[in-house]
């Protein structure tokens, strides 16, 4: 504590004045000191260092999270009474198998029945010279030519599939047919695929009525033509 008389003035102080407080005591003016008011700096500045030691700690885990890598979804598993697909047919191999049916008149013409065989013997003929490619005799089939389907369609009609496929061991059916319509007449070839049902190519040619030979002679052409296509695609 400072005394100071009245009418005298206080000393200059050399640094910066405390806070002080005053009162009187018999009629003595008193001086005090007061304490210090206790500064925040050190309280905020040590809640500063906390939040960036946290910060500091959360960022490396903040950031692992982000950069994770998705994890890939995992495969459903399968029923245990799921019923596996059936295991892929082989491929075929060997030479081709094909069968030449009759031709049939559709015209029924007595004139052009020679044709029937006529137009046989040159498709096997030709199919016969072709490598990869083995005839079937006719003798060996039982099916009734009137039962053949001669439409014009991309598949036979089931009737007349289920009938091809008592041909033992042909791949291939050739079903031909020829028709006179006035002067002219057309002859054509399908050649289906016995277990499908599916007309593979078609050979089809026309000419003079008065002309027939020359008709079968166009028709071997085309057949001659297709051959190497059929075989690509059976045996690729």
């Amino acid at each position: 504590m400072n005394r100071t008389t009245p009418g005298q003035a206080p000393p200059e102080p050399d640094e910066p004045a405390a806070h002080t407080s005053t009162r009187v005591v018999a009629g003595t003016l008193y001086a005090e000191e007061a304490e210090p008011p206790r500064s925040r700096r050190p309280l905020i500045a040590s809640i500063a260092t906390a939040l960036l030691v946290a910060l500091g700690l959360a960022i490396p885990g903040v950031a692992a999270l982000l950069l994770r890598p998705t994890a890939p979804l995992e495969k459903v598993a399968e029923a245990p009474d799921a019923v596996s697909p059936a295991p892929l047919a082989l491929a075929p191999s060997g030479p081709v198998r094909i069968c030449v049916l009759e031709f049939r008149d559709l015209s029924g013409t007595s004139e052009l029945a020679p044709l029937k065989q006529a137009l046989v013997e040159s498709v096997v003929t030709d199919i016969g010279q072709m490598p990869g490619l083995r005839l079937i005799e006719r003798g060996q089939l039982d099916l009734p030519l009137e039962e053949q389907d001669f439409t014009q369609g991309s598949r036979v009609d089931p009737e007349t599939r289920a009938r091809l496929g008592r041909i033992v061991g042909a791949e291939v059916v050739v079903l031909g047919s020829f028709q006179q319509a006035g002067s002219v007449l057309r002859a054509s070839a399908r050649f289906v695929h016995v277990e499908t049902g599916e007309v593979l190519d078609t050979a089809r040619v026309e000419g003079r009525a008065s002309r027939p030979f020359d008709v079968q002679d166009a028709l071997a052409r085309e057949v001659r033509a297709l051959l190497p296509r059929l075989l690509q695609r059976l045996r690729p």
